[in-house]
């Protein structure tokens, strides 16, 4: 009998992250995952995959209480997952979204290696680069750099493109992105411009249960998306599957 992965997530109510919830959920793998969030899933859990999976979910009033509270972020050997993200406009403005997709995600990171977690699993962003020119993509790579250099055992950067699909929280302007590349996506077409939050998710449970060998790995919408079938042949009963 498998030992379940002491997993910790944060995001768990955005898109990527919601879909790397249920993915994990109804996973044949077995978990005790733990949700950091500030307000209740706006969705109904699926069943577990595994009896042993069990799920805890810790409601912050602010979440940049968490890495300060005294409460460990992560259990020792852990996975630490990161689909935490904003907008500009939900942020309402540049400075306050750096606060929360760069200095919390940074902050939480560091107090999961702190707690003993040895993996990352980062949801960055397609062109992400520290030195890009672009606010948003030099904060995803500045904060690809950090967690880098923090000392987890294994760093796994993931790096969708355009994001679609239906999002539990509602955000503005999804319609768009629905609108443009679902289509084409539906069709079969292949590129890197944008990527299902499904396949996110699964891909995220796929790499939960089956780790890579390498260090460090960097992947993209193709890879993502390759992951993520293997999941679902793996897991024909999975929330993904349906």
């Amino acid at each position: 009998m498998a030992t379940p992965s002491p997993i910790t997530l944060v995001g768990a109510t955005g898109l990527t992250g919601s879909f790397t919830l249920k993915s994990i959920l109804s996973s044949s793998h077995p978990s005790n995952l733990t949700i950091l969030t500030r307000r209740s899933l706006p969705f109904q859990t699926p069943s577990p995959g595994n009896p042993q999976t069990k799920l805890t979910t810790r409601l912050y009033e602010n979440l940049f209480q968490a890495p300060k509270d005294g409460q460990k972020i992560s259990e020792s050997n852990g996975v630490y997952i990161s689909c935490l993200g904003t907008t500009r406009a939900d942020a309402g403005g540049t400075a306050n979204q750096e606060k929360l997709d760069l200095d919390l995600n940074r902050d939480l990171a560091k107090k999961a290696r702190e707690d003993g977690a040895d993996t990352m699993i980062l949801v960055s962003s397609g062109g992400a680069s520290h030195t890009s020119r672009f606010f948003y993509m030099r904060i995803k790579g500045q904060l690809e750099e950090d967690v880098k250099a923090m000392g987890f055992n294994r760093v796994i950067i993931l790096r969708p493109g355009a994001l679609i699909g239906h999002r539990a929280d509602g955000r503005k302007g999804q319609w768009f992105m629905n609108s443009l590349f679902t289509p084409l996506k539906t069709l079969g077409i292949s590129f890197n411009s944008a990527t299902y939050g499904e396949d996110v998710g699964a891909c995220i449970a796929e790499l939960v249960a089956n780790p890579p060998e390498e260090k460090l790995l960097t992947i993209s919408d193709d890879k993502i998306v390759e992951y993520a079938n293997k999941f679902r042949k793996s897991n024909p009963n999975s929330s993904s599957s349906s």
